[in-house]
């Protein structure tokens, strides 16, 4: 069987006074180690995305929105990165990938971006996340930042593990909605993993696993799973 094409979404930033569009290597590698083919998913309009905010994004346009799924459609699955911020061209995948049963992993914002798909699908966004009321979920250097509680069937099958000490850099979190079963929790309630049922592989964890695979292997596994379940729906 060939490896699977895993889609990574590009996330802006600003760097040396320069607007970037790029992804952490950690993320690319995670994918390699794994098994998967990184695949960067760039937006294919002419928004210089560092230096516009997402309210002030224009949406790609019907022409743009089909070049995009070209690429799109040659995936097998996708992994959404953590950031500061999405874009309709996150939306588009993200949408795309659940209508079409395609495997997808949200790592902290992408975590954010699945436990919000009821609000921004069709609509304007109206984001549902709650910013955090202590610093103990966003330690930038400390490699075990805080516990969580695994309480779903599915990463509990992958990690083999009913806690575990994870990594935390996120200032906001989402709240419990009825269209997705919580993974996994943390001391204070926050959540820290979730999964939409009815997908072959539909996953988010708030934490930084891609950052985490040297140190603690077992991370790794969160990667294979969705390898895995790309490779069974291959085109």
């Amino acid at each position: 069987m060939k490896k699977p094409i895993i889609g990574i979404l590009a996330r802006n930033t600003i760097l040396n006074e320069k607007s970037q569009i790029c992804i952490s290597e950690d993320y690319r590698l995670a994918v390699v180690k794994a098994g998967g083919i990184p695949l960067l998913l760039m937006p294919n309009n002419e928004i210089n995305y560092g230096y516009t905010r997402p309210r002030d994004a224009k949406r790609l346009t019907s022409e743009e929105k089909e070049d995009l799924l070209r690429l799109v459609k040659t995936c097998d699955g996708f992994l959404m990165p953590g950031g500061t911020r999405w874009y309709d061209y996150d939306e588009i995948v993200c949408q795309y990938a659940l209508e079409n049963d395609v495997p997808i992993l949200g790592i902290c914002l992408g975590m954010q971006m699945l436990g919000n798909i009821d609000n921004f699908f069709g609509s304007e966004k109206s984001i549902k996340t709650v910013q955090n009321e202590t610093e103990l979920h966003y330690q930038e250097q400390n490699i075990h930042a805080h516990q969580v509680k695994i309480v779903g069937e599915k990463l509990r099958e992958i990690l083999k593990r009913d806690s575990l000490l994870v990594n935390s850099r996120h200032n906001y979190h989402i709240i419990k909605k009825d269209f997705f079963e919580i993974e996994a929790i943390a001391e204070n309630g926050i959540i820290e993993g979730i999964r939409i049922p009815g997908k072959r592989f539909a996953l988010g964890v708030q934490w930084h696993p891609e950052n985490m695979v040297e140190e603690e292997p077992i991370m790794l596994e969160i990667f294979k799973a969705l390898v895995d379940a790309s490779k069974k729906g291959q085109k």
